[in-house]
Order: C-alpha cells, then structure tokens, then sequence
C-alpha cells in the first residue's frame, strides 16, 4: 500500500509539473529570458568554433562571414539580401554637420537619393518640433518629400494612451506616406526586439480597436480616401508599399499578425569607400551603411551607388551615442534602424520565422516529464544514456527546425524533461529541503528577512527572469570621495564609509526600499519591488530628503572623522526591468534599463546646478503638494535629445527650514524673471537668495546664469541645459 500511494505521489506530481510547466513556459513568459539566451548562444556558437578550429589549424583565416556560416552556421543564418541599405547619419557626418542634423540636409538627402534610383526613402527620425532657428530648414525639407514623392515619415505613437505626436508641417500631408516607428509593444523584456508588428498592435482587452489613419486623426494624408480604415503601418513595411506598388489595404490583409524576425549574421563592411582607401577602416555591419555626409558631398563608390539603385534605404542615426540603440542577435548594441530594415528584408526575402506548432509544443511538454517515470525502474546508467540521447535528440530537432526558419523553444521544453528526470533522481524531501535552502542562500544576500520568507512561501511573488514595471530608481554618492581616499588611510576610510553607509541604508530600509548594491561611496536602490508600493515615488522622495538630514547629523556626531562629507542624490521614476538576472550560476536581484539609467544621471547632475537632491517631472509631478521644493530647471542629459525637468525637494510640506524658506521666495521670484528672459531683472533676486541662505549652489548657478546671459544669450540656449558629461 505504501509503495502504491508513492507511486500515484510521482503521478501526481508529474502530471502537475507538466501543466505547470507548459502554463509558464507558453502563457507566463517566464522561461522565455533562457530561450532567447540559448538561441543567442546558437547563433553565435559557429564564430567560436571556427576560432578554436583555426587555432589547431593551418588554414588562413577567412573574413567574418565565413566564420558565421562554420558548420550549422550556414543553414541557421544568413546574409541581407543587398535590397536594404542604411543612409548612415554615421559619426563622421555628425562630426561634419553636427548633431541635432539640420533638417535641410534631410531634404537634400532626399533629392539625392532619388536621383540615385532609390525607390522608397524611411525617416527613422522623428521630426517633431519646427526649428525655431531656421524654420527655412524645416521647408526645404518639406519641399524634397513633396517633389521626390518616396519618403515615409513617421508619428508618434504614446504607447499606453496611443496618443499621436505629429511631424512639422505639413509633412503629413506631402509625405508619401506616414508611419510609425515604434517597437515597444513588441520588445522583450531584454531590451531586444524579436518580433515585429507590420502595423500597430491592438491591445489585447480589445484586438478589434485598431489605430487607424482615421483614428490617429492623419486626416491630411495623401492616401487618405483609400487608407483611412487602414491601421497605422510600422516604417517597416510602409516603404515597400512604395516599392512593391501594393496598398497598405491589400497589405494589412496579407500581414496581419506580428511577425518573427530573422536577424541577418553582420559583415566586415567598408567605411566611405569612395575616398578612405585604408583597408582596416571596417565596422560590423548586417546592412550595407552609406554615410550620410558621402551622399551629400558626391563622394561614393561605385559599389555604393550600385546597392542604392533599385533599393529601399532607411535614414537613421549610427553615431556613437545620437541613436535608439538596442540589444540585437548579433551585436551588444545596434541602431534601432536595423531593426525596421531586418523586418523589411525578412519581407522581401520571404524568410520570417515562425513559432514552433502549438499542438506539437503542447505534447512535448505534456508527454516529455512521463519519459523519466518510465525510466525510473532501470539503473542510474542506463537513465542517463537514454536521458543524453533524448537530449541529443531535441538539439538536432532544434537545428533542423531553425534551418526551416521555425522557432523552437528549446531551453523550455529541455527543462520540462530534465527536470523530472532530476527529481526522481533524488529524494522528493531532500529536494523540497535544498529548494528552499537555496532561496534564502540566494535571496537572502540583498533582501530583508521578511521578504526571503515570503518568496519561500509564495515563489510566485518574484518574477526570477524579470519583470517590466513602474518603479523609482536611487542614487546616492559622497561627493569628494577620490579627495578623502587620498587623505585618509584605508582602516578610517573604511570605516567611514561603513559609518555613513550604514546610515544611508536604515532610511532607505525605514522607507521600506530595496538596496540593490554598493558601488565604492554609491548606494544604489529601488522602490516597488518586489512587493507593490503604490507610493514608490513619495517613499524614495522621502528616503532622499532624510538622508540628507542624516548626513547632517553625522557629520557633527562622527567627530573621529576630520573630513565632513557631503552627499548627492538622484531619484527618477518610471517603467524599468527588475528580477534576478545574471549568469546561470550567480544571480543578483537588480534593476536595469533607461529610466534606472536617469537616475544616475541626476545624482551627477547635481554638480551642475551645485544641489543636493534632483528628481525628476516623471517622479515629482504628481506629488508636488506634499514637499517643500524648487524647480531646478530643465536638462539634456548626454545621448538624450528630449529635456527633462528637474526638482530639488527640501522637506515634508511646511517643514523647511526659515532660511530655506527666505531663500525659496527670493529664488523662485528670479526665476520667474530668468525664465520671462528679464536676465537683469533676475540677477538681484538670486542676490537676496544667496543672502538669505549663503553659500547656495542653485542660487548662484542661477546669479551667474542671469549675469551672463544679460550680455547676450548663448546661441545653443533653448530654455533647457545640456549636460556635457555623464557627471
């Protein structure tokens, strides 16, 4: 008897295991982050082999395209089809042209590219704002897309209210045709795009509630009588609307659905053939780049005007930090514009890739963890020669089904065997006593007690690939820290820094944060994760204003210390990737991505305007009432084109101190002068600032600002400052 109820426990637990398992794997998402690492690891494998292959080899070493298509390589990936090329606003153009690129040097583009027979022309630029320096600019460039008749421009698109940000005029209307760029809906939680929607997804409470032209308000546009009811069309396939002379009507009904993509292998490619004869001037490229200055200065090769003839090109920035970069197959970091220019070779070539069948996924996850059951009854040995064969079985699976452009799920399906197979192995108890063992080893390194004891109770809690969500980042660092490392032996800078991190760390815990690390003097944290806090931003607006109280008063009780730190704080919010995310073997319970990013950024910032706190409009907006504040003004941070405003709280409302209060009437009142362009009439308001509260950075930063700018106002001032170094 007990024998049998062991035997329906194994059952049970299997059959569990396996609905579970393909739950998570197919619906959650959640195995999703190993598959795509495995597919990467694959795609990659052939350059790896062939490099341990030459070692042991005479043979001369062939360009990088061959190394991709070493062994496997060559069946699994392959090159663009040459019908694509890239118009590069590369860094040499930037050096020569300069960054934002005037918009008369799109128009010219324009008119160049026609004449050199490209077909269709896609702006991955996003054209928003007139210029106010030069609208002469904005025209010309209004005048080529209307006299070429071939260049897509795109809107923007909100992706959580679909809220439509239209071009200058009136490229809406003499733009061949509009499109979006947007990838956002179908980005990976890596940051990588693998899938591609031709036209912009619904969402999915509502799949019939699509953005069409009619929808978006693009009223103006020329194909407006035969593409109102038509759904907004990504850059990616509105140029070959041009090029294959098919509407986007008769396209939308043939490419509905979002589409796989199949990143082409990249190639040593040369840079400005037409007049750089040194051959070691390459880049890794999987799209023919023609540098944008080369096109306007008549200066290509003839290899080059042969690729633009007959060809679809998209423009778009390359230069080293003026581009929407992202995680790509191939590369660490590639420009977003690759990404429209893989979905529209993948449609000329025909060569999408698909997801595995769902009825064959279905009985491979379901039938797969029952194979280890049957074995159970034969030696370990024999288990595990069945079992690498079963394994070796599913790898050639997997390359044969890539080889036919089919996506296989491999790492999830692997697991949905292996694991069973590894259970049984073991015993069920010993196995259930190491799991939980291993959380609290595991999160218990970076998370409070409390909450290790709750993901040992509801693992569920922590999304342990990582999760896309709104958060609050922090950044805290002690300025000067190089300047007291140099004064200061190690045993007193250690425990200094012990003192002072210590007491940094219990407000953000008191404000129920999570310390994501140390970086030297950093602290670095986050709030709403991974419990819910729907107050994320006040707790870390709060835990900003009380460590600066803290760091006065330890500068006056730590009297062993003769050096009194001061510190800088960054807080930004918004949506970021938390989980826990590292290599197979050693986890960590971060945040990551642009807005985490930010937050550095503002912590840095704050040497610029000399404050103590910056936080930004995406966290401070909406919580302004509660604090006692000032606007710092409004910034460009390095690789950013959009400004941020910024805020530098005190204290709880009506909590200030009375200097502080003295110096914000002062403050405020000059900047309403400073922002009204009445420099002069600014200046003796910052003068009473600093007098109210001497020694006040914002303050005199503003004094100099307004006693400079009275003299004449710098041509790049825009009403926002750009920040020249990452701080």
């Amino acid at each position: 008897m007990k024998k049998l109820l062991g035997k329906l426990n194994v059952f049970a637990a299997i059959v569990l295991f396996s609905v579970v398992w393909f739950g998570l794997s197919f619906f959650s998402g959640i195995t999703k982050p190993m598959d795509h690492g495995w597919d990467e690891f694959v795609a990659n494998l052939p350059t790896r082999l062939y490099k341990v292959y030459f070692a042991f080899s005479s043979a001369e070493e062939p360009d990088l395209e061959e190394q991709y298509r070493f062994l496997y390589g060559k069946y699994i990936t392959k090159k663009a089809t040459g019908k694509v090329v890239i118009t590069a606003i590369d860094d040499y153009t930037v050096e020569k042209y300069g960054y934002p690129f005037k918009r008369k040097y799109y128009g010219i583009l324009a008119d160049k590219l026609k004449a050199l027979g490209v077909k269709a022309i896609g702006m991955d630029v996003m054209l928003f704002n007139p210029d106010k320096d030069n609208p002469e600019n904005d025209r010309k460039f209004a005048e080529a897309t209307a006299r070429t008749g071939i260049v897509v421009n795109v809107v923007g698109v909100d992706m959580f209210n679909r809220k439509i940000t239209r071009p200058i005029e009136p490229l809406e209307r003499v733009s061949a045709l509009i499109a979006h760029p947007n990838v956002d809906e179908t980005k990976d939680q890596d940051g990588q795009v693998r899938r591609y929607a031709p036209f912009y997804p619904a969402p999915l409470e509502d799949p019939s509630d699509l953005l069409t032209y009619a929808k978006a308000g693009l009223t103006k546009v020329r194909c407006w009588k035969d593409c109102k009811d038509v759904t907004l069309p990504s850059l990616g396939i509105a140029p070959y609307a041009l090029y294959s002379g098919k509407s986007l009507l008769e396209l939308e009904m043939v490419y509905p659905e979002v589409k796989i993509l199949n990143y082409r292998y990249p190639r040593a490619l040369k840079n400005h053939p037409g007049w750089d004869k040194d051959p070691k001037n390459r880049d890794l490229k999987a799209f023919e780049h023609v540098s944008a200055a080369d096109i306007i200065e008549n200066r290509l090769s003839a290899g080059e005007k042969e690729a633009l003839k007959g060809a679809i090109t998209f423009i778009g920035s390359t230069a080293l930090g003026a581009y929407d970069h992202v995680p790509g197959l191939f590369f660490n970091q590639m420009p977003g514009v690759d990404v429209h220019a893989t979905f529209l070779d993948n449609l000329l070539a025909g060569d999408f890739r698909e997801e595995l069948d769902l009825l064959v996924q279905t009985l491979l996850f379901l039938l797969l963890p029952w194979l280890p059951v049957i074995l159970r009854r034969y030696s370990i040995s024999t288990m595990v020669y069945v079992s690498s064969a079963v394994v070796l079985a599913l790898l050639v699976s997997y390359l044969l089904l890539l080889s036919s452009n089919v996506v296989m799920p491999f790492m999830s399906i692997l697991f949905a065997f292996l694991l069973p197979a590894a259970w049984i192995t073991v015993d069920k108890g010993l196995a259930e006593g190491r799991e939980k063992k291993w959380i609290k080893n595991t999160f218990g390194q970076y998370l409070s007690p409390k909450v290790v004891d709750l993901i040992t109770k509801d693992p569920s809690k922590l999304s342990l690939g990582g999760e896309k969500r709104d958060m609050t980042a922090f950044f805290l660092d002690l300025a000067g820290f190089t300047t007291m490392s140099e004064k200061l032996s190690p045993e007193e800078l250690t425990a200094m820094l012990v003192e002072y991190l210590s007491a940094f760390t219990e407000v953000i815990l008191k404000h129920d944060g999570t310390v994501d690390k140390y970086i030297g003097d950093c602290v670095v944290a986050f709030w709403n994760a991974p419990l819910d806090q729907a107050d994320h931003r006040k707790r870390g607006v709060l835990a900003a204003i009380d460590c600066q109280s803290e760091m006065a008063r330890l500068n006056e009780s730590l009297t062993q210390f003769a050096i009194k730190p001061k510190c800088r704080v960054g807080v930004n919010s918004g949506f970021m990737v938390v989980g826990n995310m590292g290599s197979r073997s050693r986890l960590s319970y971060t945040v990551m991505g642009d807005t985490v990013n930010m937050a550095s950024r503002m912590e840095g910032a704050n040497k610029y305007f000399h404050s103590k706190i910056m936080t930004s409009e995406y966290t401070f907006d909406d919580i302004k009432g509660d604090f006692d504040y000032r606007y710092l003004g409004s910034i460009r941070v390095v690789g950013k084109v959009i400004p941020v405003k910024v805020y530098e709280p005190f204290a709880r409302k009506g909590e200030a101190p009375a200097p502080v209060v003295a110096m914000l009437k002062h403050y405020n009142a000059g900047q309403e002068k400073f922002f009204k362009a009445d420099y002069a009439g600014a200046a003796p308001h910052f003068k009473a600032a600093l007098e109210a509260l001497p020694g006040d950075g914002p303050s005199e930063f503003y004094l100099q600002k307004s006693e400079l700018f009275a003299k004449g106002v710098p041509k790049e001032y825009d009403g926002s400052f750009n920040l020249t170094e990452k701080g």
